[in-house]
């Protein structure tokens, strides 16, 4: 029996990436003590060690998030304001900004704001990862094995009816 896909969202392109990041996310931090994940009507907040909960969202190349502003949205950034009922949690949107044709993401960071007003915001860069050539061992050899090597190649010169480099 095939399985469907299940999803949270009623778009389509910037579902499709949320509801993936989403999941990778979740299947990623799993068994992690620190982080609760809670599930809402069409969304899902992690809250992490009861200090910290962070929403996925699409953003605009001022960081802004790009949805519509829902009510539950604008409440997002009011932090003393009661949100899922999670009171006293400082709210930052985890957001990734996609190129025009929304088939790459130039950016990815942390924003944290207060109403309309950006606290700060942090990049999530790649860890870079350096080519890295595996190198054979070195080869010891002393200056016994280069003359044992050398007397070889005369001996086998004279059997042969040369004279050698005498």
């Amino acid at each position: 029996m095939a399985v469907s896909a299940t999803w949270r969202r009623k778009g389509t392109r910037r579902a499709l990436f949320w509801e993936f990041a989403v999941d990778k996310f979740i299947e990623l931090t799993q068994g992690d003590p620190g982080l609760h994940v809670a599930e809402h009507n069409d969304t899902i907040s992690f809250i992490f060690d009861d200090a910290i909960l962070v929403r996925f969202k699409k953003a605009d190349m001022d960081l802004h998030s790009s949805n519509y502003p829902t009510p539950t949205a604008e409440l997002f950034h009011e932090h003393e304001a009661d949100l899922f009922g999670f009171i006293g949690l400082q709210r930052v949107e985890a957001v990734y900004i996609p190129n025009q044709f929304d088939t790459d993401i130039i950016w990815t960071g942390i924003v944290a704001r207060e109403g309309r007003r950006e606290l700060w915001n942090l990049e999530l860069n790649a860890p870079v990862v350096a080519p890295t050539a595996v190198l054979p061992p070195p080869v010891q050899t002393s200056a016994d094995d280069l003359a044992s090597v050398k007397n070889q190649a005369k001996n086998a010169d004279r059997k042969q009816g040369g004279h050698g480099d005498n």
